[in-house]
């Protein structure tokens, strides 16, 4: 896969990603979540936002979130 993000004047292209914090609003039942992009030449770091839950959620729910929110990012 390959992906544009804004901040970035790249395609990154094949990147592991790696989930390294979520930020969880629990007045609200948001999180945003920082991940990062890693390639064999560089590291990018990206915040996606957006995550909504109804109770509490577990990793498994973030990285499947994660997941779909990237194909907003695909080129």
């Amino acid at each position: 896969m390959t992906y544009r993000f804004e901040q970035f004047n790249v395609e990154i292209t094949d990147p592991v990603v790696n989930v390294v914090c979520v930020n969880d609003n629990i007045n609200t039942k948001t999180c945003s979540v920082d991940i990062t992009l890693t390639t064999e030449t560089a590291e990018f770091g990206v915040n996606l936002q957006g995550f909504t839950y109804e109770i509490t959620w577990d990793d498994s729910d973030i990285e499947a979130w994660v997941a779909t929110e990237l194909v907003n990012y695909e080129v």
